[in-house]
């Protein structure tokens, strides 16, 4: 007889057996590790009556008769397990034949133990030990399983019990499940909910500046996010970012960022610059370079008619010249994206921004939208939307590229967050 025992640690041990018994196999099974909550097979096991393996047949098929809910027997030499006698196996494969009563009656019941008996160990939980069962068991011609700790049997589960309790507890884990379901629902819509509030308004006016923004987010909570403010008596800020990933982990570091932007700002600092290397420590602090945000941010002064911009790793901003009608991709600025190195300093550009010019901020939603062949919108289609758009408002002109975008999808929801922020220094009135 070759016994063997399943365990959480080795998926199956063997357990010695005396000379006389011969030697211990060991299977191959492989399971994973249980968890905590799932019930082991020490919480469904019944007590187990054992006899010795010297007990005549006769004993035993008595023994087995006189109690139906028997359904299997170890065989237990000096406290010591060394086999066991199922009841399917004895009357089913042993004693079937005319006579075989008869003939082993008087014969020890040894001679007629299970020769490969599944024996699992207490420990293990329940789905582990279903697993195991079907790689020893396909066809599950076994009714019942022995439990034993080492060479001492503790208990015994039928299949049976095995297959209610796995029952009952995937019941219970649906349950949990919905119930939990539920409840994340209500918290991603809060948390959405939070993080649309902390949005500005898509359409704002300042001096002679206008303002027009636009988001899509592909998942309840999105990664990108967009700000203005004032930061002088004729200077507007604009700053757009994207966290990496999406969900709830996108959305913390997109609500750090904008509350560092607002301690930075009420502290006084309001350069391109400085912003960037503050909102930089705030993001390492809270995503320890887990997630990374890219970000851009632009000031508009007025009264010296002057754009000042930095760039952390975000995609190149649009200048639109009014009087030219040229075009230009703000290459010159580039930097590590937030998070990446604690200290990283962000270089400063300045360039005229006179009346008519407009500042195209957008995220990479935008341009690696993939379309139903296969390709990106791209670079290209982004400047000749910008060209069709540029000469409306400029909250017009972001929903009018967030629209051309989510048509160039053809899906219902992006793959990724889009956001497109426009400002424009409006033509001054002429004399």
């Amino acid at each position: 007889m070759h016994p063997e025992t399943t365990s959480e640690r080795d998926t199956a041990q063997s357990i010695d057996l005396d000379a006389d018994h011969g030697s211990a196999l060991r299977s191959s099974v492989t399971i994973a590790e249980p968890y905590d909550f799932i019930p082991c097979l020490r919480d469904i096991m019944q007590v187990a009556k054992d006899i010795h393996p010297e007990w005549k047949v006769r004993e035993v098929v008595e023994m087995f008769r006189n109690d139906n809910s028997l359904l299997l027997l170890p065989l237990v030499a000096e406290g010591v397990y060394v086999g066991l006698i199922s009841r399917k196996n004895l009357f089913f494969n042993h004693l079937s034949r005319k006579f075989a009563l008869d003939l082993y009656s008087n014969k020890p019941i040894a001679e007629l133990a299970d020769d490969n008996p599944v024996v699992m160990e207490p420990c293990l939980d329940i789905a582990g030990a279903l697993a195991c069962l079907i790689e020893r068991d396909p066809i599950l011609e076994t009714d019942c399983l022995l439990i034993a700790e080492g060479e001492q049997c503790v208990g015994v589960v039928s299949v049976s019990e095995l297959m209610m309790r796995i029952s009952e507890f995937q019941q219970s884990l649906l349950s949990t499940l919905r119930s939990m379901s539920g409840r994340i629902r209500e918290e991603v819509a809060h948390a959405s909910l939070i993080q649309q509030d902390l949005l500005p308004e898509p359409k704002f006016c300042f001096k002679d500046i206008h303002v027009g923004a636009g988001i899509t987010t592909s998942t309840e909570i999105g990664g990108d996010f967009y700000d203005y403010f004032i930061c002088g008596e004729n200077m507007l800020g604009l700053i757009i970012a994207d966290v990496s990933g999406h969900g709830v982990q996108s959305g913390m570091v997109t609500t750090a960022a904008k509350a560092s932007l607002h301690t930075l700002l009420s502290l006084g600092i309001a350069t391109p610059t400085e912003l960037l290397a503050g909102m930089n420590r705030a993001i390492t602090a809270t995503a320890k370079r887990r997630l990374l945000m890219t970000c851009c941010v632009a000031v508009i002064d007025t009264e010296n008619m002057r754009l000042h911009y930095a760039n952390a790793g975000h995609n190149f901003p649009y200048l639109f010249r009014g009087n030219s009608g040229e075009l230009k991709m703000l290459q010159d600025a580039s930097g590590f994206p937030l998070g990446f190195e604690e200290d990283t300093l962000y270089q400063e550009f300045s360039l005229e921004f006179a009346a008519g010019d407009s500042i195209v901020l957008y995220t990479d939603g935008i341009v690696e939208c993939r379309g139903g062949d296969g390709e990106d919108l791209g670079y290209d289609r982004l400047e000749n939307l910008i060209r069709e758009n540029i000469g409306r408002a400029p909250h017009e002109t972001s929903l009018a590229m967030l629209e051309y975008t989510r048509e160039f999808s053809g899906t219902p929801s992006l793959e990724d967050d889009a956001t497109v922020m426009i400002a424009v220094l409006a033509p001054r009135p002429q004399p």
